[in-house]
């Protein structure tokens, strides 16, 4: 693979390619005979043995390695910036140090630049109190080597974090450790440590107590998840879902890589074996291509590896499965995420696809195969005839399975989001995409304009939760980007067609409901007991007053004392729960239970699009955001 400093978009590849052809006079017979090829693997196949296509395809290697000065620098601005307290600013330039230091592993000599990164963010996140960060780097930064004469400090530092999040006995047991590494240290002289022992026990009497915390702390505090939701019943056929979901047929070791990051060490030898190890070196390289999802394609196959793509090909091209229903699913009928072979069947809509759509994706592909190639992926191949027909034949299936992914992810793959909080203006906080992800059994949730399910980032995990009333047998309906109080019919239908290739027959669709904005705020109507059509009523206060209306559907005159009665006796409590998470930040259980309650009765009772209906919806998905993927922002995401 070839160094350089600058790479070629993919899409400008495609273009230069296409100019290349159509100054040869080759571009017509070239797309003719593209638009022909039958599979994935002959799409692959001409393009690597059409000259001009194959020449131009060569991706080169951008490889920024760790470096010990570069990492000491930083570490020592971000010293300079911690000192006049600009606590934002220092963080920035230690995490950028954690990303340049050397894993000690790997070089013994210069193994304290990283764990002293770690510990000086440590401070950084402490004075932002951001505790639960706080904590992981001081994990981090012992597990890396931090130096033996300064640990108690880091345990001092634990102690107070664990007293600012109430949690007494880690609080006690940090501040006891504290002690006994400060008598080990010798850069201390007698007066020192008698102080600073003071101090420390000062703090463990202060442990008894946890009346001095900070609720300014506490309530920042609140945004870092520490634990993915369980499920009460894990499902025997689908191992990610609850054990009432049921699958029906529907109809209609890089330790000098820079991208690995600072994780665990755990984290990172377990990255390495699954897939970093033919990806580390053209991580950069395919950021800078703007490969986008095609960097989530080469990381499935890369995750898969080449001896199970070849021993399982007959499997994956052939499965012998008469039912659909159990297309994707192992051999005992388990539908698992973590099966290659399950997301290998995941729908690509190869069949609707113009040769104009395809033709890209296939220049990303190769593009993706050559960078591939040039990594320790495939096995080695000697120079012999048969071995080169081999190493071609190799590179075509490969390379199908790349240009499969890359037209599946997109009507697959889900977007990895991050909430960053505005602790002073909570309406202004944003939901961040800050990466992409498959998770197949999430493929299967069909779409609406209206969906009765709402995701959630924990990690790279996702979770996913009711958002309205779901009857027993009722199909789950996830959204595709495209939900009605936000976006026009017309607009909304001419994305899903674009790319996922339906139309929409939603109820929201059907019946064209208005946009939010457009949806009458004094007005609410009541389920028809009989048809489930609409029953009009005037405004809440009003309709109190009243015994009976009726349906405009069918004309049935309905009794709806005891809807109002319903509604209206959760209306205050609704009202105050909604009011503290938009401008409270107020995510407690007590207030999410009470938007629950009124959202459970009111899907039941009234009669929709209703605006208090989408509101409660909306404080809901802030609650369970802001204990996902959500961290306060910081001032320097402002000043970028």
């Amino acid at each position: 693979m070839q160094e350089s400093e600058a790479v070629t978009t993919t899409e400008t590849l495609v273009v230069n390619i296409e100019n290349v052809l159509k100054h040869s006079g080759k571009w017509e017979d070239f797309l003719e005979s593209f638009g022909s090829q039958s599979s994935d693997f002959d799409r692959i196949h001409l393009l690597l043995n059409t000259k001009e296509v194959d020449e131009l395809i060569v991706p080169k290697l951008i490889k920024e390695g760790k470096s010990v000065l570069k990492a000491e620098s930083l570490r020592a601005i971000g010293n300079q910036h911690f000192k006049l307290a600009h606590y934002e600013k220092a963080l920035e330039c230690y995490s950028q140090a954690i990303c340049l230091a050397p894993a000690p592993e790997n070089d013994s000599s210069n193994s304290s630049v990283l764990a002293l990164s770690f510990g000086n963010r440590s401070a950084a996140f402490f004075h932002l109190k951001q505790f639960t960060l706080c904590l992981q780097d001081i994990e981090n930064a012992l597990e890396v080597g931090f130096p033996t004469g300064s640990v108690y400090k880091l345990l001092d530092r634990k102690g107070k974090c664990c007293l600012f999040l109430k949690r007494k006995h880690e609080a006690i047991e940090a501040f006891e450790q504290a002690k006994l590494s400060l008598e080990e240290s010798m850069g201390i002289q007698d007066k020192g440590k008698e102080d600073m022992r003071s101090l420390i026990n000062q703090f463990i009497k202060k442990c008894q107590t946890l009346s001095d915390v900070s609720n300014t702390a506490e309530k920042v505090e609140m945004y870092v998840h520490t634990e993915i939701p369980s499920l009460p019943v894990y499902n025997s056929k689908i191992p990610c879902a609850a054990d009432f979901v049921q699958l029906a047929m529907m109809r209609g070791e890089a330790e000098d890589c820079m991208q690995l990051g600072p994780s665990s060490k755990a984290c990172r030898k377990a990255a390495w074996e699954l897939y970093h190890a033919v990806e580390c070196s053209v991580v950069k390289t395919l950021h800078e291509a703007d490969v986008r999802l095609g960097h989530l394609a080469y990381k499935m196959v890369a995750k898969a590896g080449f001896d199970y793509l070849l021993r399982e090909r007959e499997n994956l091209e052939h499965p012998n499965q008469q039912d659909l229903s159990l297309l994707g699913c192992d051999q005992n009928g388990v539908y698992d995420s973590e099966n290659y072979a399950t997301m290998y069947h995941l729908v690509n809509h190869s069949e609707k696809r113009s040769p104009k759509d395809l033709w890209p994706r296939a220049v990303n592909a190769v593009f993706l195969l050559k960078s591939l190639m040039q990594m320790s992926f495939f096995p080695p191949y000697t120079e012999d005839e048969g071995e080169a027909q081999k190493r071609t034949h190799d590179a075509c299936y490969i390379g199908g399975h790349i240009l499969r992914h890359l037209q599946m992810l997109p009507c697959n793959a889900h977007e990895v989001s991050e909430m960053q909080v505005n602790i002073q203006e909570p309406s202004q906080s944003q939901t961040l995409e800050i990466g992409s992800a498959i998770y197949p059994v999430l493929s299967l949730i069909n779409h609406s304009c209206d969906p009765s399910v709402v995701r959630h980032s924990y990690g790279d995990v996702c979770i996913v939760r009711s958002i309205r009333n779901i009857s027993k047998g009722e199909e789950l309906l996830d959204n595709y980007g495209a939900l009605y109080p936000v976006m026009e019919y017309p607009v909304r239908q001419k994305h899903l067609k674009k790319q996922y290739f339906f139309d929409c027959q939603c109820e929201a669709c059907i019946k064209n409901w208005p946009l939010y904005v457009d949806i009458p705020k004094d007005v609410i109507n009541f389920y028809c007991e009989r048809c489930h059509g609409c029953v009009p009523v005037p405004s809440l206060g009003q309709a109190r007053q009243m015994e009976s209306m009726a349906c405009k559907e069918c004309g049935h005159h309905q009794n709806i004392r005891g809807q109002i009665l319903k509604v209206g006796g959760l209306e205050e409590g609704y009202q105050e729960a909604l009011h503290k998470v938009i401008f409270g930040l107020d995510v407690s259980r007590d207030t999410l239970a009470r938007l629950v309650q009124y959202l459970r009765v009111v899907d039941k009772h009234v009669h929709r699009p209703f605006s208090s209906h989408n509101d409660c919806q909306e404080a809901i998905k802030m609650c369970y955001a802001y204990k996902a993927n959500a961290f306060p922002r910081l001032k320097i995401s402002e000043q970028k």
